[in-house]
This record gives structure tokens, C-alpha cells and sequence, in this order.
């Protein structure tokens, strides 16, 4: 009992979406009758079937099926070769089943679909974008990406510039978009743009993109440095008229409540440059100055409280007049002159070892220093002016200084 099974054609071929069929004749090599049912094996299975599903035969009858195979059109059909089989099952005799090979040539198909995220970008140079390329085929996609813009105003540099995307996935790339040509000021520019995904084996795929060129300084900027310069404008005129005077009456009265508190009666105050006399040199060595007409000024005369005015000139790698025995001098100005304007190198005053400034002859002509609390030199003790220039001679060096002694 049992029965004879012929599959013809055994190979055939088929597009996904549409048909195949193959014809099925099936014999009855029992002794009674029987039915038999008509099963697809394989990874065709899920979308083949028998047409009829089931041939009842009288002994030694034939009959002829149909074996329709319908394949989607998805990526989860493969393209190539797929082996499948076709089992006849007696009901009477299941032992008796036969089974059928074949092959079936499924056709590729492509269906791919490429997205630009953003679709519209905005920089001043230049910005990025990610494109999306879907294969929906059942065929490995193989794609080169490149960009093009009809006015040749920008550059394109696409990374990775192929892709390779298996049936039913997806790939990504980046494509950064720059602007051959810049500009300071003025209204954004749309610069239109296409990227293209060309596989090969079908049309290219074309997304289109812009780019919303701005303009390298933002459109607040102007207002935004015309208000730093009111603000800076502001800031100088309260500092001259409002803050610098009132510092300047702080001090002075803090320096006067110090003499007071020492019974030290300042000296008057005469109209200088800040370096000594008014006339650009310093004082000479005594506590008197020089008027234009060579004669000599009046002796300064002595502080309250026992104090004397001292004063003096020290010049480049040399050393002030000693204090006197038993006494300590309060330095209250010192101003440094450097008659050189291209000396370089440092210029150092120090008492003893001890250095009390350290200078570069390159940053000043005439510097001024006024003490509230003096620097104080006792008996003993050794003023100098160190002079350490690379360029430039120490001759143009000095110091003067000026204060008192008790």
C-alpha cells in the first residue's frame, strides 16, 4: 500500500509578490481506496500550499495538484536558491508517504529609503547631518553617498562614504555640510543642498537638504559692545569724579591721624611732578631745593617731636648717607627715575640683604611711592640701589628719597 508522488518541473523560479507553480501527480499503488494529504516542507512552507490540499483515490487511480508558492515581497524573504520538498501522506498506510525535492529561485528585489535628519541646518561655517538609509529588500545593499548643491557654495564631507546594510536594517552615516565662503553681518542665507544614495543596481535616491547660513557675528552683537562701552564710559567718569576723590580724602586723612598720633607735624606741600623739585630731577642730598635762579633755598625746619626732614639722592649701585647714631630714618616717598628709555634689566632697592622692590628698567621713566606707614631704616643699616641692566647704561639710574629722623 503506499503511493507514487511526481513533482514537475522540479526548479522553478519566482518573484517576491507574485506566483509559482509546480503540478503534483500522485498515484494509489494500494489495494483500497485512500486519501492523501499534500504537505510543503522547508523554509518555504509558511507561504506555499497544495491545491487541493487532499486526493482521494480508488486503487491504481492518478491524480493531479497543484503546489502554488506565493513569496512576500519582504526583507525577510532571502534572495538566492531555497530546496524545498513536497510529502504525499497516506492515510491508510503512513508508512507508504512519499516525498518530492525541488528548488526555487527567488528573485531579489530592491526597495530602499534613505532619510536626512536634519532636513534644514544652521551654522556659520557649517553644520551636520545624519542620514538614515533603510534596506526593505531581501538583497544585501551596497550604497556609495555623496553630496552635491547646484550653486557650488558648499562643500561636502561624508563619513563613512559606503555603507553596506543587510536585508531588513538599517545604516547610518554623517554628512557635515560647509560653507565655501563666510560673512560678517547681515540676514541668513538658505543654501539648498542634495545628498544621493547610489546602489548600483537601481536609481540613485535623492534627499534633499539646506543649510541656513548665519552670519559669524550675531545679530545682538552690536548692541550688545555699544553697552559695554556706555557701561566703560560710566565706570571711568564715576571713578575721576566719584570714587577716586573720596579714596584720595580717606588716605589723607588716615596718613594725618597717623602723624598726629606721633606728634609729627608733615611738611608743606609744594606743586611737583612727582619727581621732587617740579622740574623732572630730584631734590639734592640735604632737604633743600634749588631754585631756577641758583641762589639757595631756606633751611627746612625741624618736625614737632624731635623729628628732622631727610631726604636724599642715591644713584645706581651705591648707597645712601648712613643714619645717625642712635636714630632711625622713616622713609615717606621714594621716586625712581630712569633717564633711559630703552634700559632693560632689574633695578633693585634693599636694606642690607633685604630687597624692599625689584624693577624692570622697561616698564617705567619716572615712578612715584608714597607711604602712609614709612619704611623704616635703623642705625646701622644700609640703603642701596642695586642696578643689573643687560641693555642700557646704570648711569641713567636713581632713586630719590625723602622722610624723617628721630
Amino acid at each position: 500500500m503506499g503511493a507514487i508522488a511526481t513533482l514537475e518541473p522540479r526548479a522553478l523560479a519566482v518573484v517576491p509578490g507574485a506566483e509559482a507553480a509546480a503540478q503534483l501527480r500522485v498515484r494509489n499503488t494500494g489495494t483500497v481506496v485512500d486519501q492523501f494529504t499534500i504537505e510543503v516542507l522547508g523554509d518555504a512552507e509558511t507561504w506555499a500550499a497544495a491545491e487541493p490540499l487532499t486526493l482521494s483515490l480508488f486503487p491504481g487511480a492518478e491524480e493531479t495538484a497543484r503546489v502554488v508558492f506565493r513569496p512576500p515581497r519582504a526583507a525577510s524573504v532571502p534572495a538566492g536558491v531555497m530546496p524545498f520538498g513536497v510529502r504525499v501522506v497516506s492515510r491508510e498506510d503512513p508508512a507508504g508517504s512519499v516525498v518530492e525535492e525541488g528548488t526555487l529561485e527567488v528573485a531579489a528585489f530592491v526597495d530602499t529609503s534613505a532619510e536626512l535628519v536634519p532636513r534644514t541646518s544652521r551654522g556659520s561655517r557649517g553644520a551636520s547631518h545624519d542620514l538614515a538609509i533603510d534596506n526593505r529588500g531581501n538583497a544585501p545593499l551596497n550604497a556609495s553617498i555623496a553630496g552635491f548643491d547646484p550653486d557650488r557654495l558648499l562643500d561636502f564631507d561624508v563619513n563613512p562614504p559606503a555603507i553596506v546594510a543587510d536585508p531588513g536594517t538599517a545604516a547610518f552615516t554623517k554628512v557635515h555640510v560647509k560653507a565655501r565662503d563666510r560673512f560678517w553681518r547681515g540676514t541668513p542665507k538658505t543654501r539648498p543642498f542634495r545628498v544621493v544614495v547610489d546602489a548600483g543596481d537601481g536609481a540613485p535616491i535623492g534627499v534633499d537638504g539646506s543649510l541656513l547660513q548665519e552670519s559669524l557675528l550675531p545679530p545682538w552683537f552690536m548692541r550688545a559692545l555699544l553697552g559695554a562701552l556706555a557701561l566703560a564710559v560710566l565706570a571711568v567718569v564715576g571713578w575721576f569724579f566719584f570714587f577716586k576723590p573720596a579714596l584720595e580724602s580717606t588716605a589723607r586723612e588716615e596718613a594725618q591721624q597717623v602723624l598726629a598720633e606721633h606728634n609729627i607735624t608733615p611738611l608743606p606741600q609744594t606743586p611737583s611732578n612727582g619727581n621732587g623739585n617740579g622740574n623732572g630731577e630730584p631734590t639734592p642730598t640735604g632737604g633743600q631745593s634749588v631754585p631756577p635762579d641758583g641762589s639757595p633755598s631756606p633751611a627746612v625746619p625741624t618736625l614737632v617731636g624731635g623729628a628732622a626732614p631727610r631726604d636724599g639722592l642715591i644713584a645706581a649701585n651705591a648707597g645712601a648717607p648712613p643714619v645717625t647714631p642712635g636714630k632711625t630714618l622713616f622713609i615717606t616717598d621714594l621716586v625712581f627715575s630712569n633717564r633711559n628709555a630703552d634700559a632693560l634689566g632689574d633695578i633693585t632697592l634693599q636694606r642690607d640683604a633685604a630687597p624692599l622692590y625689584v624693577l624692570r628698567a622697561e616698564n617705567f621713566r619716572d615712578l612715584d611711592f608714597h607711604f602712609v606707614t614709612p619704611i623704616a631704616i635703623s642705625s646701622g643699616q644700609q640703603l642701596t640701589l642695586g642696578c643689573a641692566l643687560t641693555v642700557g647704561s646704570c648711569d641713567s639710574v636713581s632713586v630719590y628719597f625723602s622722610g624723617f629722623e628721630r
